[in-house]
C-alpha cells in the first residue's frame, strides 16, 4: 500500500531530528492507525535501531531484546541489564543522530517502573546523538496514566505526537479500485484505519468484504472485532453488556442502567474506563457514544445474533440481520463523524 496522508507528522518527526541535541519523543494511537508504517518511512534513509516489546516479565524483556541483538541466549548473560542492551543496539550507529525507536513501549514501563528512568539516563550520556520514539498503540494509558507512572521522568519527553485516523479522501486515494459508494460503507464500518482497510479484499464490493471479510466467523476482521476489548480491559462481559446497549442505540446514562441492572456507579465507572481507552466519549449530560465505527458495527450487528452466526451461511446472515438496518447505520455514522 503506498504511504500517504501523513506530511504532516513526518515533517514534525523530522524538526526533531533535525536538533542538535538529542530528543525523547512519544508516538501514540490506536491499533492499525499506521504508526509503524509512518516510522518506517521516516527511518528509511536515516540510521535507525527498532525493537517492539512484548507483553510479558522485565526479566523475558531483557532476554527477548538481548536475543534480538545476539547476546547469550543461556546463562546470565542471556538477562543483561537495559543499559547494556542499549549500549549494543547503538553499535551500528555511526557520528550522525540515531533514532531509536522502542514499539509498544507501555510493555516496557508497565514491567519496570524504573524502564524509563533508565533509559533516559542512557540517553543523556551518550557519545551518539539519539532521537528516541517511543511508540504505542495504549492512546487511553498514554493520556491518561503514563506521566503518572513515570513521575518527574516525563519532564525529559520533548513531545508527544498522537497519529489519528485517515480521512475518507484517503481511502479513495489509497483504493481507487472501490467505487464512491463502497469507500463509504467501508469507511462507515472500519473508520479510518489503515490497519483495518488492508483486510479487505480490493476485488470485491462492499457487500462482499462484509460478507467474506466481516460477518464470516473464520475471517481475521471478524476477528479483530470479536477481540477488540481483550487486550486492555479486565471483566469484558461488564463492557459487552454496555457496548451492546449503546450500539443498539441506548447511549444515555438511564438507557444503559434499565438494560443492564448495572448500578449507575458502576456504569459510570466502566464508562469512565472506556472513555480512557478512547472506544467511548461523552456528548451531552448523562448521553454518551461508541467512538469507534468497528467496534459499534460490532456490538450492533454480529455479538447479539452468535447463534444466528452458527446457523446461517455469512450471506444468509448478511441478508437476514445486516442488509435492511446497514443504510440507517450508514447516515449515523456520518451523522456523528
Amino acid at each position: 500500500m503506498t504511504f500517504v496522508g501523513r506530511e504532516t507528522e513526518l515533517h514534525y518527526l523530522n524538526q526533531y531530528y533535525s536538533a542538535e541535541s538529542s530528543r525523547i519523543l512519544v508516538v501514540y494511537g490506536q491499533m492499525g492507525v499506521g504508526k509503524t508504517a509512518l516510522l518506517k518511512a521516516f527511518c528509511e534513509d536515516k540510521t535507525g535501531v527498532y525493537y517492539r516489546a512484548r507483553s510479558c516479565s522485565d526479566r523475558e524483556q531483557r532476554y527477548q531484546w538481548a536475543r534480538e541483538l545476539g547476546f547469550p541466549q543461556e546463562g546470565e548473560g542471556a538477562y543483561p541489564e537495559y543499559e547494556e542492551i542499549f549500549g549494543r543496539a547503538l553499535e551500528i550507529s555511526s557520528d550522525e543522530k540515531t533514532v531509536f525507536v522502542v514499539d509498544e513501549f507501555h510493555y516496557m514501563v508497565k514491567g519496570d517502573s524504573g524502564f524509563f528512568a533508565r533509559l533516559n539516563q542512557f540517553v543523556k550520556n551518550s557519545a551518539v546523538p539519539l532521537l528516541v520514539i517511543l511508540c504505542s498503540s495504549a492512546a487511553g494509558w498514554v493520556e491518561n496514566s503514563m506521566v503518572r507512572k513515570i513521575g518527574s521522568e516525563a519532564a525529559s519527553i520533548s513531545g508527544f505526537l498522537k497519529v489519528r485516523e485517515l480521512s475518507i479522501q484517503r481511502m479513495q486515494e489509497l483504493y481507487p479500485e472501490y467505487s464512491q459508494d463502497d469507500c463509504v460503507q467501508l469507511y462507515a464500518i472500519l473508520g479510518g484505519v489503515p490497519g483495518l482497510w488492508n483486510r479487505t479484499d480490493r476485488k470485491l464490493s462492499a457487500t462482499e468484504n462484509m460478507i467474506c471479510n466481516i460477518v464470516d466467523r473464520y475471517s481475521s476482521l471478524h476477528g479483530e472485532m470479536a477481540g477488540c476489548l481483550a487486550e486492555e480491559l479486565r471483566e469484558t462481559a461488564v463492557y459487552n453488556t454496555i457496548l451492546t446497549t449503546m450500539a443498539a442505540g441506548g447511549g444515555k446514562l438511564n438507557d444503559i442502567y434499565h438494560r443492564t441492572a448495572f448500578s449507575r456507579a458502576k456504569i459510570s465507572v466502566y464508562l469512565k474506563n472506556l472513555m480512557e481507552i478512547d472506544l467511548v466519549e461523552k456528548v451531552g449530560a448523562g448521553t454518551y457514544r461508541i467512538t469507534k465505527p468497528y467496534v459499534r458495527f460490532y456490538f450492533r450487528f454480529i455479538y447479539p445474533y452468535q447463534s444466528l452466526l452458527e446457523e446461517l451461511t455469512p450471506k444468509q446472515f448478511y441478508k437476514e440481520i445486516v442488509e435492511d438496518a446497514f443504510p440507517g447505520f450508514v447516515r449515523e455514522a456520518y451523522r456523528k463523524s
